[in-house]
């Protein structure tokens, strides 16, 4: 990329980029990144489609595409994934959150009321993403989370920090770290047979295999 380009010309070019590397939504995920790196919404890349991006921006954001050029997850590029209402951190060592699983969160919700009081473990935490959904939006819930990773742990307390939410983390595989009775008993545990490992996408093998395959 030139030193010094137009934001459109870049958009466009990230955009056949990706779609040349069998990206689904290239154009999306180039204006998401551009959006993320840049700090600007959505709209702005139509309304300052002229803006110059400075030599530098123009360096990190040619290493962000070439990541996800070689299928690293978008998540793992831009260090972050929504999740319901919350932003949560990603990276290696943990599993990207997916829409599958923000409707297991739907689910509960549609069980179980706000004014009612629930004590849950998360077995198989992750990023933390079922357990901290759960205390951002029922309050009142007394949550735990488990977890045998130690990186994967580590990200789901850094998410709780930095959301300020309250879950009680333990180190341990699925529910031997943790004792008592439990209202909510949620688990979402590898789900892929070892042996469609072949047909998975590209972007599968940049994330623990631990946590996506069945034994």
């Amino acid at each position: 990329m030139p030193a010094m380009q137009r934001l459109q010309e870049l958009v466009q070019k990230t955009t056949a980029y990706l779609d040349e590397r069998g990206i689904d939504n290239a154009r999306r995920e180039a204006e998401w990144i551009f959006c993320e790196s840049l700090g600007l919404q959505r709209l702005e890349l139509y309304t300052r489609f002229d803006m110059p991006v400075a030599a530098d921006e123009v360096g990190r954001l040619r290493g962000l595409v070439q990541r996800r050029g070689r299928r690293e997850p978008l998540a793992y590029v831009l260090g972050n994934q929504p999740f319901r209402q919350l932003s949560l951190q990603v990276g290696p060592g943990v599993l990207v959150p997916r829409p599958e699983t923000e409707e297991l969160v739907e689910r509960i919700f549609a069980v179980h009321p706000a004014d009612a009081a629930r004590r849950l473990l998360d077995v198989g935490t992750g990023s933390g993403a079922i357990a901290l959904a759960c205390v951002s939006e029922r309050p009142g819930w007394d949550v735990h989370a488990t977890e045998c990773s130690e990186a994967a742990l580590a990200i789901a307390r850094a998410n709780g920090e930095a959301l300020d939410l309250q879950v009680h983390w333990h180190q341990g595989h699925l529910a031997e770290a943790v004792t008592g009775t439990w209202d909510l008993l949620v688990a979402n545990l590898p789900y892929i047979a070892d042996s469609e490992r072949s047909i998975c996408d590209p972007e599968l093998a940049h994330e623990p295999a631990e946590g996506l395959f069945a034994a």
